[in-house]
C-alpha cells in the first residue's frame, strides 16, 4: 500500500471521531505530510531501496532463451524474468551504442539529442536530467562500470554519476563480463549499507566474439624457433621480440583454423616491425601473403613466412600485430556469439548471487535491456558481402533487443507482455518504480501503466560516417519500412508474413493503403531530421578505437 493511501485513511478516520475543532486542522496537516514526500529522498515505502541498471551490448532478443527458446542458454536472465516482467517487443532506436545508451538514459530519439554516432561528444540540454541525475537528486550513491570504449565518461554519459569507472587495458578497448564483475563487486561491498543506483554495462556478445580463456590460434617462429603463441580471435594487439641475426631471417606464421573454404585462414589489420636503428633491415611478405595495400590489411594462409634481411649486427626488434581468423559466417561467427552470450549469462548470474549475499536482491530493483542487436550473416552489403555487426541496417535482428524489469518492492508476479516498447521507455519506468517526478521532456512511456494491446510506431534511424549511409526506418506492426534517402531506396515488409525481411513489397505492382500512408509519413520525418542534422566530426584517436572494435570496416 502507497503510504499516501495510508495517511489518506488516517486522516480520514481522525477527522470523523474528532471535534468539529479539529475538522480543518488534521487535512492541512495531511497536505504538508503528502507533500513533503516528492521532496528530495522522501519516497514512499513501497519503492526499492536500490536499482541496477544492466545494459546488455549487442543482444538480440532471440538469443535469450525466455524469449526465443533454443538458440542460447540463458538461465541468469531467464531467472530475472521469472520474478518480473519479460517484453518480448522491445526496440532500440538506432543501431550504435553510444546515441542508443542516451536515448536510454534521457528518453528521446537520438535526432532529437542530435547524438548520431559513437565517438562524438554528447552534449545533453542543460535542462533535461539524465536518469542517472534523478537519482543523485534523491540523495542515491550513483556508479557507472562500463565495458567498451565507445562510452567513456568522456562522451558524454557520465552526468548525474558520482562514479564512472572506465579503464581499460593497453591492449583492447573492451572488458570482459568477469572483469567488469571484478570492478562492480567492492563498490557493492563499500555500498550496501546506503541507497544506491548502479548501471552495469557488458558487452561480451559484440565483436571480438571470444570469451576469456579461448585457446591459442598463432605460433609464431624465428629461423625455426618458437617464439610464442597468440590468439588473434580476442582481437587485441599482440607484441613479439624478434632476435634478428646477420643476414637472411625467417619469421614463420601458422595459424591453427578448421577454415577450409576460403583460401586465407587469417587477416592483420595492424601489423609492423620495429628497431631502435632500422637502416639495414629489409621486410618482405615472402610466401603465402595477399597484402591489401590500400587499407593496409595483411592476409595469409596456414602457413606464411616473412623474409627480413638485416645487413647490420644481430639486433633485437619488436612486432606488433593484431587481427583475427577468417571463418564461415554461417557456422562458426554464430556458434562463438552463442558462446559469448552464455559466458555473459554466466557472469550475469555471479551478479544476482553477489547481490544475494549481500543481502541486497530482495530490495533491489533491477531492469536488463540490449542497447542493440547484431547481424549474423542475414543480409548482404551492398558489395554482396554477407554482414556481421550492428551500425548499418534497420532490420528486426539488428533493433529488437530483449528487456526484463524485475521490482523488488512488489510481490512477485511474473509477466511477458507482448506489446511493442523502446528504449525511451526504460526512464519513464524506471523513475515510476521509484517514486521519482518524471522529467517533462522524456517521451518514452511508463510500462507500469501500459495499457495491454496498446499499439505503438517506432521511429528508427542510423547515420553517416558510422553507417555506410544513413536511414530511417518506421515499424508500426506487421508493417516495417525502411528509407535511405541518398539512394531514394524503399523497402517495406510484412513482419507478419515476412519475418525475415527477405520479401520488399515496394517492387510489387500495388500496396495496401496503410502502407502508402506510412511511407508517405517516413519520408516527411526523414526530410525534417536531415534538415536539422548537425555535422559530426570524429578525432583521430577515436577513429582508431571504432576500428579496434570493428565499428569503421
Amino acid at each position: 500500500m502507497k503510504i499516501t493511501t495510508a495517511l489518506t485513511i488516517l486522516v480520514e478516520s481522525l477527522i470523523i471521531s474528532s471535534p468539529m475543532k479539529f475538522r480543518y486542522f488534521y487535512p492541512a496537516l495531511a497536505f504538508v505530510l503528502i507533500a513533503s514526500l516528492s521532496l528530495p529522498g522522501c519516497r514512499p515505502k513501497d519503492t526499492p531501496r536500490n536499482f541496477i541498471l544492466v545494459t546488455l551490448d549487442t543482444l538480440r532478443a532471440d538469443h535469450v532463451n525466455a524469449i526465443s527458446p533454443g538458440k542460447a542458454l540463458t538461465p541468469s536472465l531467464d531467472f530475472l524474468a521469472g520474478q518480473g516482467a519479460l517484453y518480448k517487443n522491445c526496440y532500440s532506436l538506432i543501431p550504435i551504442t553510444l546515441p542508443s545508451h542516451a536515448s536510454i538514459f534521457y528518453s528521446q530519439p537520438p535526432h532529437l539529442l542530435k547524438n548520431y554516432t559513437n565517438g562524438q561528444i554528447f552534449h545533453p540540454k542543460k535542462d533535461l536530467p539524465s536518469l542517472a541525475t534523478l537519482f543523485e537528486q534523491n540523495g542515491f550513491a550513483t556508479a557507472a562500470f562500463v565495458s567498451l570504449g565507445v562510452v567513456r565518461a568522456s562522451f558524454g554519459l557520465n552526468k548525474g554519476f558520482g562514479t564512472y569507472v572506465d579503464e581499460f587495458p593497453q591492449d583492447r578497448w573492451y572488458l570482459h563480463a568477469g572483469e567488469v564483475n571484478a570492478k562492480v563487486f567492492p563498490w557493492l561491498e563499500s555500498h550496501k549499507d546506503r541507497p544506491f543506483f548502479l548501471w552495469v554495462h557488458y558487452s561480451d556478445p559484440h565483436e571480438p566474439y571470444t570469451p576469456p580463456g579461448a585457446p591459442d590460434d598463432l605460433d609464431i617462429y624465428v629461423n625455426d624457433k618458437h617464439i610464442g603463441s597468440y590468439c588473434l580471435s580476442n582481437y587485441s594487439i599482440n607484441t613479439a621480440e624478434l632476435l634478428l641475426e646477420t643476414g637472411t631471417n625467417e619469421v614463420h606464421f601458422k595459424v591453427k583454423n578448421d577454415n577450409d573454404k576460403f583460401p586465407y585462414q587469417a587477416r592483420l589489420d595492424l601489423f609492423k616491425i620495429m628497431a631502435p636503428d632500422e637502416s639495414g633491415l629489409k621486410i618482405e611478405h615472402y610466401r603465402d601473403w595477399y597484402v591489401r595495400r590500400e587499407d593496409g590489411t595483411y592476409f595469409f594462409k596456414r602457413t606464411a613466412s616473412i623474409i627480413i634481411t638485416n645487413s647490420d649486427k644481430p639486433r633485437r626488434a619488436v612486432m606488433t600485430f593484431r587481427g583475427k581468423l577468417i571463418v564461415p559466417i554461417e557456422t562458426i561467427t554464430r556458434q562463438n556469439y552463442r558462446r559469448e552470450v552464455e559466458y555473459m549469462d554466466g557472469e550475469i548470474g555471479k551478479l544476482w548471487a553477489k547481490l544475494k549475499e549481500l543481502r541486497l536482491f530482495e530490495n533491489t530493483a533491477i531492469l536488463a535491456v540490449g542497447d542493440h542487436g547484431e547481424g549474423l550473416g542475414e543480409y548482404n552489403t551492398e558489395d554482396g558481402i554477407r554482414y556481421v555487426g550492428h551500425i548499418h541496417f534497420l532490420q528486426d535482428v539488428f533493433m529488437k533487443v530483449p528487456l526484463i524489469i524485475y521490482d523488488a518492492a512488489v510481490p512477485k508476479r511474473p509477466a511477458v507482455r507482448e506489446e511493442f516498447v523502446t528504449l525511451l521507455d526504460v526512464g519513464p519506468s524506471i523513475a515510476d518504480i521509484m517514486g521519482f517526478k518524471r522529467p517533462a521532456d522524456y517521451q518514452g512511456r511508463n510500462l507500469g501503466k501500459l495499457p495491454k494491446g496498446e499499439p505503438l510506431e517506432i521511429f528508427e534511424e542510423t547515420y553517416k560516417p558510422e553507417a555506410g549511409r544513413d536511414k530511417f526506418g518506421i515499424l508500426a506492426f506487421p508493417w516495417h519500412l525502411i528509407f535511405t534517402p541518398e539512394k531514394q531506396l524503399d523497402e517495406i515488409y510484412n513482419l507478419m508474413k515476412d519475418p525475415e525481411e527477405c520479401d520488399n513489397l515496394v517492387l510489387k505492382d500495388s500496396l495496401p493503403p496503410e502502407a502508402i500512408s506510412l511511407k508517405q509519413k517516413l519520408e516527411a520525418k526523414t526530410r525534417e531530421i536531415l534538415k536539422s542534422k548537425e555535422a559530426v566530426k570524429l578525432d583521430k584517436k577515436d577513429e582508431d578505437m571504432l576500428r579496434s572494435l570493428g565499428y569503421i570496416k
